[in-house]
């Protein structure tokens, strides 16, 4: 039997799949952080391979029945990175089964263009760039915090959240609901309150601010408005640099909005002004919000690694199956 494996390793969980060659998902397990910038290299590795085994186990499989994997792997960010992530991934899978791994990012340019060209732009917790053209050249553009350049992210529209009630609130800015809303969502009198919790080293869980942030703003909240106009022009800027280092003036290029704040947020504001951005420029983009997994493509991309062109009815039946999958879990 021909199996697939896709391994989507990230900040906060590591999702992996087993597929067979007609695409059905025959397993599928969940399992904490891969991430092993975050967590160290042994303990990612400890999750990683968790989530294989319950994997393997629901679909009633062993290792050596795998033909192929593909991880995507969270902080794939330089070269000393993929010397790390290569000695975490080595033993975990026979050596007979081909292997390869990228930046997570690239999970869901596969899973949204299911050929791995165009431009995927992640609005998670964080942000991150990723492109590849027909030539294979690929980009990254950001993916290693705000300090370096990234202003987008549910973390960092968190922190927009807490700095402008502040300013409004001290008169620096202007007026805004957000302060209210923020004092009842962390349960202070006031928002200085929450240095200590800085100071105690505790985490103020910025990225879960986002729904408030959207709600406001389309109760047209106009600070929060200007958060999320801020961070939808931020992410175009990201992708146009991709662009612009890959592709052709006039070239139709799929770009790919993925994670949770482009998914479950549903801000029209910020994924508008997203695409405002793109069309400025003289690219044919073709601008989409990822509805799957991006795990989706990193089964999607194992496959290429054995088949020279992955058949159409494969990624129909993988999307259709992984789709039930998800929902009966």
């Amino acid at each position: 039997m021909t199996l697939f494996l896709g391994v989507d390793a990230g900040g906060s969980k590591t999702l992996s799949i087993v597929a067979d060659a007609s695409g059905r998902v025959r397993g599928l397990g969940r399992a904490g952080p891969g991430n092993f910038q975050m967590t160290g290299l042994e303990k990612a590795r400890a999750q990683v391979e968790k989530s294989i085994n319950l994997a393997l186990a629901q679909a009633q499989a062993d290792r050596e029945a795998l033909c192929a994997a593909y991880f995507g792997m969270a902080g794939a960010d330089r070269p000393a990175d993929y010397k790390a992530i290569e000695k975490l991934l080595k033993p975990l899978l026979p050596s007979n089964v081909a292997l390869s791994f990228e930046n997570d990012a690239l999970l869901g340019l596969w899973a949204g263009t299911l050929d791995g060209i165009g431009v995927g732009v992640v609005c998670g917790s964080g942000t991150n760039v990723v492109g590849v053209n027909k030539q294979g050249e690929k980009v990254q553009i950001g993916g290693m915090g705000r300090i370096f350049g990234d202003y987008a992210g549910g973390a960092y529209i968190g922190e927009l959240a807490l700095a402008r009630a502040r300013r409004g609130i001290e008169g620096r800015g202007k007026p805004t609901l957000l302060s209210a809303r923020l004092l009842e969502h962390y349960q202070v009198d006031d928002l200085l309150d929450l240095a200590d919790l800085v100071y105690a080293g505790r985490g103020l869980g910025l990225s879960d601010l986002v729904p408030i942030v959207v709600e406001l703003a389309c109760s047209n909240d106009q600070v929060a408005r200007g958060i999320l106009l801020e961070v939808g022009r931020e992410l175009g800027i990201s992708a146009n640099a991709a662009l612009r280092r890959l592709f052709q003036a006039g070239e139709k290029v799929k770009v790919v909005g993925i994670g949770g704040v482009f998914r479950k947020a549903k801000s029209p504001l910020m994924y508008e002004e997203f695409v405002r951005t793109l069309r400025e420029t003289k690219f044919n983009v073709q601008p989409l919000i990822l509805d799957n997994e991006p795990v989706l493509g990193a089964v999607l991309a194992a496959a290429a690694q054995v088949w020279p062109q992955v058949p159409v009815e494969f990624k129909a039946e993988l999307n259709r199956s992984l789709t039930a999958k998800l929902g009966s879990v």
